[in-house]
C-alpha cells in the first residue's frame, strides 16, 4: 500500500494520548482527618505492584480509531504490479545548437558541446530526438528515427555532435527555431486517441499518460533546447511570420564568454576616391574604416595595423560608440595579396582580422560610330560624353569615327558597346561588326534621322537575319512618349521603382516607324523584343540578341530624351550590362552568393590554396572562410575578391531572452527524464487513489469504532458509579 500524503500518517502517534490517560493513576482529591490517628506518624502508602492498564479493550478501540484517522488523512492506495512499471511519457526534443562565427569566440563551442552532451545523457529509450546545427542555414544532422534510443545510438548521436564544425557564416535564429519546432511538432498520430487532446507542454511536467505499447509510452512534452550565445545580431524575422506551435517550449541554454564585450573594424566604401592599385604608397588615398565598440565592452584602447612595416595608429572609442578612422593602404607591386587590418586591444579577437582588395582599375572605349556636327548639341557624341561611365573600378573614353574608319578588330573587352548612327555599304565594315557581335559585343543603331534610316536598316537586317524589316518617317502632329515599358529589362530595371518609372515628360519630335519587328506568320516569327513602345504603338527600343536598335535619336532636334534624367542610367547600363568583369571586387560577406554568375571551366581558388569548380551557384559554398580569394574564368582572367564576416556577428552583446517570448514563444526548462518520471508517477498515483478512494473506508471504519468507544465508555461508567 502506499500513500498520497504519508506526512498526515505521523498523526497515527497521538495513540500515545489514550495510553498515556490510561497509565495516569488517580489518587483522592481530597482527606478526612480521624481524631484517632491523629498521634500517630504520617507514612506514605506504599505500592506493592506496578501500575497497570485497565479496561485495554477501550484502549485498543481508541487506538485504531485514531490509526484509521491518520490513514484516511494519509490518501492511501494499491498499486498493482502493472503500476510499478515505467509509466513517463516519450519526450520530442529538439537540440539546436548555434555553430555560427560568433560561437568562435573563447570556449563557447566548448561549452555548447557539453551541454548538448548532458542533453543526450539525460535521454530515455522511449524519447524521440534530433539534433539541428544552425548558422545562416539550418541543417539536421541526426535523428532518432521513431526507434528506441540504446546506448549505442546515444554514442553515435554525440560522435555527430563533436564532429560539427563552426563555422563563419552569420546567425539566422528565426530560420533555425521555426525549422525545428516544425519537427518538435507530435504528429497526428501520436496525439491520445482517447482525448483527442495535444500532448502536454513541457514546463508543466504534468502530461497525462497514455496507455503505451508493448515498447513506447504515449506522447509527453515537446521542447526545444537551444544552445547559442544568443547574441544581439542574431536574425529572427522568421519568427515573426507564423504562429509558434502551443504544445512546444523552449529551453535556452545560453553560453557565455569569460570577458563581454567586443570591437570590430568594417571597410568602408569611399565613392570620392577612384583610384588604384599603384606600384608606391598613394598619400592621396586613405581608406575609411568605421570601428565600432559594443555596448558591454570593457576596453576602450584600440589600435589599428594594417602594413606590418608601420605603426599601429592608436584610437580610442568608448563602449557603445562608432568612430571612423582613415588608414592608407600598403604599396602593391604587381599581383600582390593586400595585407588584412587588424585590429587589437579587445576580448573577443574573432573578428578583429579585415581583408580588402584594392580595385584595380580598367581602361575602356566606347565608339560612336557617326559623324560629328557643326552643331555640337546636335551631336549623338556630344550627349554621350557627359554619361558618368568612369568609377573607382574604369576608366572609360569615348570617341566618334567614321564608318571606314572602324577598326576591324574591335575587342568588346576593351570596348562592350558600339553606338552607330552611320553606316558603310563595305563588306569589310559589315564583316567587322558580324566579328563583334559574335565575340559578345553590343550594337545600339540609333536612327537619329530619316537620311540613313533605311542603310541602317540593311545592315540591320544582315546582322540579324531579319526579313520583311521596313522603315518610314512616322507621321506626329505634335509629340509622341514612350508608353509601353518592359520594365523587367535589365535596362530599365533601375528605373522600375514608381518614383522613377515616369516617362511621360519626355516628348519626341521624330522618330522613325520601323515595320516588322513584331509581326509574326506562319512562316515567318520575329528574333525581336521590344522593350520601350510609343504610344502610337511604333517600337521605340528593341533588342535582337547583341544588336539594339532605338528608333528616335536623343539630340534636342529630334526628342528631349538626352536632357532627361533617364537618359544617364539608361546609357549606363546599356553599357555596363557588356562590360567584361572586372579583375577585383570589394565587400562579399561569407555565407552569400557571389557576385559572378557561375560557368563551366571557372574554378574558384581559396586563400588556403585549395581549389574546386565554380559551375554552379552552390558551388560558392567552397568560399567558407574569411580571406582573399581568387576566381579564374574559363579565359584566365584571375579575379581576386575579399570576404569578411557578416556585420551582424560582430554584435556580440546578449539578447534578453524576453525578446522571443514577445514573440508568442513560451519559454520554459525542459524536464528531466528523473523529474518528468516522478511528475508522472504522482500522477499516475493520484488516478489510482481517486478510483479506489480508500480513504473513504477508513473514515467510515474509524467512525464506527468512535461510536463503540463511546457506548462502551459510557456503560463502564455507569458502572463504576
Amino acid at each position: 500500500m502506499s500513500m498520497l500524503a504519508p506526512l498526515f500518517f505521523a498523526g497515527a502517534l497521538t495513540i500515545a494520548a489514550p495510553i498515556l490517560f490510561h497509565l495516569i493513576r488517580q489518587h483522592p482529591k481530597g482527606s478526612v482527618p480521624f481524631s484517632s490517628v491523629m498521634f500517630l506518624r504520617e507514612v506514605p502508602p506504599r505500592l506493592t505492584r506496578r501500575s497497570r492498564l485497565d479496561q485495554w479493550p477501550l484502549l485498543l478501540i481508541r487506538s485504531l480509531a485514531l490509526i484509521l484517522l491518520a490513514a484516511a488523512f494519509a490518501r492511501p492506495f494499491l498499486r498493482s504490479s502493472a503500476d510499478l512499471l515505467n509509466q513517463t511519457p516519450a519526450r520530442r526534443i529538439a537540440l539546436v545548437i548555434d555553430r555560427s562565427a560568433s560561437m568562435q569566440r573563447e570556449d563557447l563551442w566548448q561549452q555548447a558541446v557539453a551541454k548538448a552532451e548532458s542533453v543526450i545523457e539525460d535521454l530515455s529509450a522511449n524519447d524521440q530526438f534530433a539534433i539541428f546545427v544552425f548558422d545562416s542555414e539550418v541543417k539536421k544532422e541526426w535523428e532518432s528515427n521513431n526507434t528506441l534510443l540504446d546506448e549505442g545510438q546515444r554514442q553515435l548521436a554525440m560522435e555527430t555532435l563533436r564532429a560539427t564544425q563552426l563555422s563563419w557564416k552569420a546567425t539566422d535564429l528565426g530560420v533555425a527555431l521555426r525549422e525545428a519546432a516544425d519537427w518538435a511538432q507530435w504528429p497526428e498520430t501520436s496525439i491520445n486517441s482517447e482525448t483527442g487532446d495535444a500532448p502536454a507542454s513541457t514546463n508543466s511536467a504534468s502530461s497525462s499518460p497514455t496507455s503505451s505499447s508493448s515498447n513506447r509510452s504515449g506522447p509527453g512534452p515537446a521542447s526545444l533546447v537551444l544552445i547559442s550565445d544568443l547574441q544581439n545580431g542574431a536574425a529572427i524575422d522568421a519568427l515573426q511570420h507564423n504562429a509558434w506551435p502551443e504544445q512546444v517550449t523552449l529551453d535556452i541554454r545560453r553560453v557565455a564568454p569569460r570577458e563581454p564585450g567586443n570591437a570590430t573594424a568594417v571597410v568602408m566604401n569611399d565613392p570620392t576616391r577612384e583610384n588604384i592599385r599603384t606600384g608606391q604608397k598613394d598619400a592621396e588615398f586613405q581608406l575609411p574604416i568605421r570601428v565600432i565598440n559594443s555596448k558591454l565592452a570593457s576596453q576602450f584602447d584600440l589600435s589599428l595595423t594594417w602594413d606590418p612595416e608601420d605603426e599601429p595608429q592608436n584610437i580610442q572609442v568608448e563602449s557603445d560608440s562608432v568612430r571612423v578612422v582613415r588608414a592608407t593602404p600598403p604599396a602593391q607591386n604587381g599581383s600582390e595579396i593586400t595585407p588584412p587590418i587588424v585590429l587589437s586591444g579587445d576580448n573577443s579577437p574573432f573578428d578583429n582580422t579585415v581583408y580588402w582588395v584594392a580595385p584595380e582599375k580598367r581602361t575602356f572605349q566606347l565608339l560612336h560610330v557617326g559623324r560629328e556636327t557643326d552643331e555640337p548639341r546636335e551631336s549623338l557624341s556630344y550627349y554621350l560624353r557627359r554619361v558618368p561611365l568612369d568609377n573607382a573600378t574604369r576608366e572609360v573614353t569615348i570617341e566618334t569615327v567614321a564608318p571606314s574608319g572602324l577598326p576591324p578588330d574591335v575587342d568588346p573587352k576593351q570596348c562592350p558597346l558600339l553606338v552607330i548612327s552611320q553606316v558603310s555599304g563595305d563588306a569589310a565594315f559589315q564583316s567587322a561588326l558580324q566579328q563583334y557581335t559574335s565575340d559578345g559585343g553590343r550594337l545600339l543603331f540609333v536612327m537619329d534621322d530619316a537620311k540613313s534610316a533605311n542603310e541602317l536598316l540593311s545592315v540591320i537586317s544582315a546582322l540579324t537575319s531579319s526579313e520583311n524589316l521596313t522603315v518610314e518617317e512616322a507621321k506626329v502632329s505634335d509629340y509622341a512618349m514612350w508608353s509601353e515599358i518592359d520594365f523587367s529589362s535589365p535596362v530599365f530595371a533601375a528605373m522600375s521603382d514608381p518614383q522613377f518609372n515616369d516617362f511621360s515628360k519626355i516628348q519626341f519630335w521624330n522618330y522613325r516607324s520601323v515595320n516588322g519587328l513584331t509581326s509574326q506568320t506562319e512562316t515567318y516569327e520575329t528574333d525581336w523584343n521590344v522593350l520601350a513602345s510609343f504610344d502610337s504603338g511604333d517600337p521605340a527600343l528593341a533588342r535582337s540578341g547583341n544588336v539594339w536598335l532605338l528608333t528616335s535619336g536623343w539630340q534636342p532636334s529630334q526628342s528631349q530624351l538626352a536632357l532627361s534624367t533617364k537618359f544617364l542610367p539608361l546609357i549606363a547600363q546599356l553599357f555596363t550590362g557588356n562590360e567584361p568583369i572586372t579583375g577585383s571586387s570589394v565587400g562579399h560577406t561569407i555565407g552569400t552568393p557571389l557576385p559572378w554568375p557561375p560557368s563551366a571551366g571557372s574554378r574558384l581558388i581559396r586563400s588556403d590554396g585549395e581549389t574546386t569548380a565554380y559551375e554552379d551557384s552552390l558551388d560558392a559554398e567552397f568560399i567558407d572562410r574569411p580571406g582573399v580569394h581568387q576566381l579564374r574564368l574559363p579565359d584566365e582572367t584571375i579575379i581576386s575578391f575579399a570576404s569578411n564576416l557578416a556585420e551582424t556577428e560582430s554584435q556580440t552583446d546578449p539578447m534578453e531572452e524576453d525578446t522571443l517570448e514577445r514573440l508568442g514563444i513560451p519559454l520554459g526548462e525542459a524536464p528531466d527524464s528523473e523529474t518528468l518520471t516522478e511528475a508522472t508517477q504522482q500522477l499516475r498515483d493520484r488516478e489510482l487513489e481517486s478510483q479506489q478512494r480508500l480513504w473513504q473506508w477508513l473514515l467510515l471504519a474509524a467512525i464506527i469504532l468512535l461510536a463503540v468507544e463511546t457506548l462502551w465508555g459510557g456503560r463502564y461508567a455507569k458502572r463504576i458509579a
